[in-house]
């Protein structure tokens, strides 16, 4: 029997050592921002900076503008005019209507070009969205009071927006009436540059970044997003930064409180960079 006890008493001991350390790895993992070796638990995605240029005057009265708006009591929701097409990308429209609606904000589906019989638009990627409403209707019906005015990517949705008079003409009373619109990935190039929409400091989609450069004053490949305070336009570069371009909208529409509020649900870290012009 002693012999026996020397054999299994290494192996007891072992055991219990096993037991002791896992024990301490479960304890870590159980404490909400504790460590594993080299992972960092509790720590949301952390998005590039945003660009903001304008007169400081100017940023300062855009932000006392939209947190006022953010909080005063009994007032209708804002409206945001979200344009698709045929060929519109998925990613990009799906996630600035959802990022709006997070915020409080109603965004108003509009297809562009096409059939008014159906709003279906066939994306990019074959996905079908079907729209509230024809831009033609939105016309005839004199409905253009919208908060902003924003046009998703997706290189033959940008074609269909630039090859619409009706959407061309309510853009440029925006830009005339000093009044937000914006647009992500490939429609700032196709839609804001020819048609002198284009604000003074833009980016898109990084292929198409050629087509605006000599029209901005800024490197349009810098930032991800860039917010133009003087002009009133803000664009973005593509699918991947679509949820960042959402919350900077918010930012714009509703107040800062609410777009961090926004953002930290969509675990991502805002990042400003404010320039003077």
């Amino acid at each position: 029997l002693t012999k026996k006890m020397r054999q299994v008493g290494p192996l007891l001991m072992a055991s219990a050592s096993a037991l002791i350390l896992l024990g301490a790895a479960t304890r870590a993992l159980a404490r909400p921002s504790g460590r594993l070796g080299a992972v960092q638990f509790g720590r949301g995605f952390k998005s590039p900076v945003v660009s903001r240029v304008g007169s400081r005057a100017a940023i300062k009265r855009m932000r006392g503008m939209a947190t006022a708006a953010s909080t005063s009591s009994g007032e209708a929701a804002k409206r945001v005019l979200v344009c698709i097409a045929d060929g519109s990308e998925e990613i990009e429209t799906s996630g600035i209507y959802d990022t709006l609606v997070r915020g409080g904000v109603q965004p108003v589906l509009a297809k562009v070009g096409g059939s008014k019989d159906s709003l279906a638009c066939k994306m990019s990627r074959g996905m079908t969205f079907v729209a509230e409403k024809h831009i033609d209707d939105l016309t005839a019906n004199k409905d253009d009071n919208f908060d902003m005015v924003v046009l998703p990517g997706g290189l033959p949705g940008a074609q269909a927006f630039a090859s619409c008079d009706a959407l061309l003409s309510m853009l440029q009373r925006r830009k005339e009436a000093g009044q937000w619109y914006g647009a992500i990935c490939a429609s700032p190039a196709i839609v804001f540059e020819p048609n002198g929409l284009l604000p003074s400091q833009a980016t898109c989609f990084p292929a198409l970044q050629d087509k605006i450069a000599s029209s901005v004053a800024n490197d349009p490949s810098a930032s991800r997003t860039v917010v133009d305070v003087e002009g009133k336009v803000i664009t973005s570069q593509g699918p991947g930064t679509t949820l960042e371009f959402g919350v900077e909208l918010l930012s714009l529409l509703v107040g800062e409180e609410k777009a961090d509020e926004v953002a930290k649900g969509l675990l991502i870290s805002r990042e400003k960079q404010a320039a003077a012009a």
